[in-house]
């Protein structure tokens, strides 16, 4: 009696396993490198592979390493850092390499700015917790500046985009809000108009 209660316990259990395994395999994103900030806008990654591939990337951020190294197909692959565009890691996310060995900027956004997010190692102040600061550029190669009232109104001097940002926006905190209905920030989906 025992025997016929566990089997269909074990049969059904195998097959959740199996279904479980089979969604990782179907989900598992491309990682790569992205050269050139063209290569990003065309979402053409170089090294492009799953973990079919065995792709792994190392960043070597350990005392500013200035290469990552990207294994495909068992053979490692070395990049300066300040030689390349960025990378997309083994979870999907896009990052940008931005004039500092050790500066990664996850790209959140590529609208009318492009919006990114890094973090920071928290200190005693925040409970250990990341810092986290938000960036924009104007553009997928344009310079990435602290995303705030005065840099976007710098950067837009002169044209209609800084009519829009001086009316809509207020504080800082203001610019990073999330528009759930559009699905996108709120400063892009406004910057689109134009």
């Amino acid at each position: 009696m025992k025997f016929l209660i566990i089997a269909p316990a074990l049969f059904l259990s195998n097959i959740v396993a199996q279904a479980a395994n089979l969604n990782a395999v179907t989900n598992d994103p491309e990682s790569g490198i992205y050269l050139t900030a063209s290569d990003y806008k065309n979402k053409q990654l170089h090294l492009a592979g799953d973990q079919s591939t065995n792709n792994k990337l190392r960043l070597n951020d350990f005392l500013g390493g200035r290469t990552l190294t990207m294994s495909h197909n068992g053979e490692d692959h070395k990049f300066s850092k300040d030689g390349i565009y960025g990378y997309r890691d083994k979870d999907g996310s896009d990052y940008r390499l931005y004039k500092s060995n050790s500066a990664k900027y996850k790209i959140l956004e590529n609208g009318a700015v492009v919006i990114y997010k890094a973090e920071q190692t928290g200190n005693k102040q925040t409970g250990f917790k990341p810092l986290v600061q938000y960036y924009f550029s104007n553009g997928v190669a344009g310079d990435v500046h602290l995303l705030s009232l005065a840099n976007l109104e710098r950067t837009f001097k002169g044209q209609p985009a800084f009519d829009i940002i001086d009316a809509n926006f207020q504080t800082d905190s203001d610019l990073i809000k999330y528009d759930e209905y559009h699905q996108q920030f709120r400063i892009n989906r406004l910057l689109a108009k134009l």
